[in-house]
């Protein structure tokens, strides 16, 4: 009878444990499931805005499944001002306004990747055309975009507002700074832009100088665009960063580029970008060095190690930067891909991301994760 008791007693504490046990692998399978599950993860709202319309002297709304793969875009009339942080993209210069729809899709995809979920708004400008006509166009619609910009902040002044800019997607910001810095509705009210990230900036690296000087002087400057935005840039935003990336394809002159005859930046503006080389220093020339211009809120980030060496970022199954007619792919290095920054697709799958190229260091930049965000040369 005893050793029937005890039989009995040890059975029941092996059902228990084998219970427990079942019951926390139970739980722990669940878990990553829901985890896993791409239905329970937060999306951003996404709008959408033009300027491609010459007959619109602002901008207009697109709303609907217009976009990227027929996503839908909200209309902008219904942004809540509760939103406490809201994103505009800038795009670059593009072929196409499929494209842009694919740039602005992709940056959604890294924000959400890294769990930042606020509404985004992409602005999009006539960029399909020459290199020398997208200069000026973007410079034109500096003032269009501060229309946007001021016109989310007179409706909401408690919001911020976080510019995001890629490659010449930069002029069009640094123009809207200048036109918001003379705006003075916009200055009586103490309105500034939380915060501006350049990535892959194609604009010249003095253009962030305080001092007119720093333009004047450089003769390939003239009759050209552009500017020192320096003041402005100073005035109207809290936090200005700019991504920095030396071996940029698109960006980096002779002799780091092993195909001078398809450098595009230095060929096109005998100058630095500021995306590549940050800005303008010149150790020989103390008249040509900039940094004791800089704007006291200017801060560089290196992004390099953040593209990795991925020929095909949107996930067309084609090299980003091909040799026209030949099979050679020019974007041999971690950084050169200048489409990268925005996040690389899975060519098998384009609705996922496999590397949120630099959008995680400005996540990052945004909510403080990161110790310093500074390079050496501006401490």
């Amino acid at each position: 009878m005893k050793n029937i008791v005890s039989m009995n007693y040890e059975m029941i504490l092996a059902l228990f444990f084998g219970l427990m046990l079942l019951l926390l692998i139970g739980a722990s399978y669940n878990t990553s499931i829901a985890t896993s599950s791409p239905g329970e993860t937060a999306k951003i709202p996404l709008y959408y805005v033009s300027t491609r319309d010459p007959q619109n002297p602002t901008y207009e709304m697109v709303t609907g499944p217009k976009g990227y793969q027929n996503e839908t875009y909200g209309n902008l009339n219904e942004l809540k001002c509760q939103n406490e942080t809201v994103v505009i993209f800038v795009h670059g210069w593009e072929e196409s306004e499929d494209k842009v729809k694919e740039r602005l899709n992709r940056v959604k995809l890294s924000l959400e990747n890294n769990s930042f979920i606020h509404p985004l708004i992409g602005f999009s400008w006539r960029s399909d055309t020459t290199w020398f006509g997208a200069k000026f166009l973007a410079a034109e619609n500096g003032p269009k975009f501060a229309k946007l910009v001021s016109d989310i902040k007179y409706e909401c002044p408690g919001t911020d507002l976080r510019l995001l800019a890629h490659s010449l997607g930069a002029r069009v910001v640094l123009s809207s700074l200048e036109s918001l810095h003379e705006n003075e509705p916009w200055n009586k009210n103490n309105f500034t832009i939380k915060s501006v990230d350049l990535l892959g900036a194609a604009v010249d690296d003095e253009e962030v100088s305080t001092n007119p000087q720093d333009i004047l002087i450089d003769q390939t400057n003239w009759g050209t665009p552009k500017s020192d935005y320096g003041q402005a840039i100073e005035t109207e935003v809290t936090n200005f960063t700019n991504s920095i990336n030396s071996e940029d394809y698109i960006l980096e002159p002779i002799p780091e580029n092993p195909y001078p005859p398809f450098q595009i930046y230095p060929s096109f503006e005998a100058d630095k970008a500021l995306g590549q080389s940050g800005y303008q220093k010149n150790l020989y020339i103390p008249i040509f060095d900039i940094k004791k211009s800089l704007p006291k809120n200017y801060a560089e980030i290196d992004v390099q190690d953040q593209l990795p060496l991925n020929v095909d970022a949107d996930g067309d199954r084609e090299c980003d930067f091909g040799i026209p007619r030949t099979n050679i792919c020019m974007i041999t290095e971690i950084g050169d891909n200048h489409r990268g920054y925005l996040g690389y697709r899975n060519p098998d799958d384009n609705s996922i991301i496999i590397n949120d190229g630099a959008i995680n260091i400005v996540v990052d930049n945004w909510i403080d994760r990161t110790s310093t965000n500074t390079s050496p040369n501006l401490q």
